[in-house]
């Protein structure tokens, strides 16, 4: 197998745009299959994020030297503008070169004297520029690489100033983001610690949180004794409103890939318990791993089953607090997994509601009475959060929506945490906190 790291890239591009692939698992794969050096791995992962978060970008900058041609052709040719454009230190004439090689092995003659032909003429061409494009929206989509679709999504909620300050947020690199685990360490000693090699400081919305701008913590021997973990500081907030006491038995419904299910197993004690479900034993692998890594795996049950069958495996009144991270659509995660934008179940909100209120018409019935439910998802539109919990609340007055609040006030909405992803540069996210009354105790 060839280690050029080109086509390695525009292999994981193919697969993820053509073949519906997930980016960082394609990648992942791929760089592991390859015999590449780190400084190739480095490039191959910037080529394929890169490309990928920018691909209606890149097909704009070309369509006037491209008519039709095959959809791999395209990824070459957007992979390389890429390059021209967006990577100063690759020479214009070497990108150029590479792509015509590339075309070579993966067609023909002709494949390749085309590729050579629009990279020339391209270069030659002064660079559009987005003025060109009368429609603010339709602007808007074509300079941040948005389908037009979810652009207008993202208008009718926000409106266009505040999608703009979105769109900008999704655009800039994401930081690393970690969480210590208290039962291990406290957050000053680690926080010093780090400082010593790292450019890190206290998160702004979590108390246990670490921010770096970059950085490759998983390497670190840290992480590997578990007393820190990587987790988007957004995400941190979960346990903290849940608020797990030493003795709750607690329903983790969509646990996997662990992260939140072993930062509320840091609260409990022997007595307290985590049932931890997950529809793929491969997911589950993930939740152990996590929990064994920060020893926390003697307070979890793994169980491989669908959220949905929660209460005919349970029975009622055996949890004292739910956390309910629902399955969604994974707009707030964006900046990290540019993929997820171009995916038709992404957009599909309909589905994706009713699949959340099943979960929470199940779960539900296991709670004991007082007991908690938390909802979140990592998602910013309505329809996944709201409207999925003024739903819930209508079809079951004894449960009551608990008012959450936060010193930073601006993210707190209609009693619950909704963080847009420009706010404080996480992932965006949604909280809802819900209790359970007995509408039989004062009859």
């Amino acid at each position: 197998m060839s280690n050029n790291p080109r086509r390695v890239a525009l292999s994981v591009i193919n697969d993820v745009l053509n073949n519906g692939a997930y980016a960082n698992i394609a990648l992942n794969e791929k760089i592991k299959s390859e015999n590449l050096t780190e400084l190739d791995k480095k490039l191959v992962t910037q080529l394929v994020y890169g490309t990928i978060s920018m691909k209606i970008t890149l097909d704009w900058y070309t369509k006037p030297f491209v008519k039709k041609t095959k959809k791999w052709v395209k990824n070459l040719l957007a992979m390389t503008v890429y390059q021209m454009i967006y990577m100063d230190r690759i020479p214009t004439s070497a990108a150029v070169d590479e792509a015509v090689k590339i075309a070579k092995k993966q067609g023909d003659k002709r494949l390749a004297g085309f590729v050579n032909g629009v990279l020339r003429n391209f270069t030659r061409a002064e660079l559009r520029s987005f003025d060109e494009i009368s429609d603010s929206t339709e602007k808007l989509s074509v300079q941040y690489s948005m389908p037009i679709d979810l652009t207008k999504k993202f208008v009718k909620q926000f409106g266009f100033e505040k999608t703009v300050k979105i769109f900008k947020s999704l655009a800039e690199p994401s930081r690393a983001s970690l969480r210590v685990n208290l039962s291990k360490t406290d957050l000053q000693t680690e926080l010093n610690r780090l400082l010593r090699d790292y450019d890190v400081v206290p998160s702004e919305i979590s108390e246990t949180g670490i921010v770096a701008e970059s950085g490759h913590f998983a390497d670190l021997l840290d992480f590997n004794d578990g007393l820190i973990t990587i987790q988007d500081e957004s995400s941190q907030l979960v346990a903290v409103v849940l608020d797990p006491q030493p003795h709750d038995r607690i329903l983790d419904a969509c646990a996997a890939p662990g992260g939140k299910t072993v930062h509320m197993a840091e609260y409990l004690s022997e007595s307290g318990h985590i049932e931890a479900l997950d529809l793929y034993d491969h997911k589950l692998r993930l939740i152990k791993q996590n929990a064994e890594r920060l020893g926390q795996m003697d307070k979890i049950t793994l169980t491989k089953l669908d959220a949905r069958q929660s209460f005919e495996k349970f029975g009622a009144n055996r949890f004292d607090k739910i956390l309910i991270d629902a399955p969604c659509s994974g707009i707030g995660l964006i900046r990290r997994k540019p993929d997820i934008k171009y995916r038709k179940e992404t957009t599909d909100f309909t589905n994706l509601q009713k699949i959340q209120l099943e979960i929470l018409e199940n779960t539900c019935q296991t709670l004991i009475n007082h007991g908690i439910i938390v909802y979140s998802t990592c998602t910013i539109f309505d329809e996944e959060n709201f409207q999925v919990i003024d739903k819930f609340l209508a079809r079951h007055p004894e449960f009551e929506k608990v008012a959450l609040t936060h010193e930073r006030a601006d993210i707190v909405k209609d009693g619950c945490l909704f963080i847009t992803p420009d706010a404080y540069h996480t992932d965006g996210f949604f909280i809802a906190k819900l209790r359970k009354s007995n509408l039989n105790e004062n009859e």
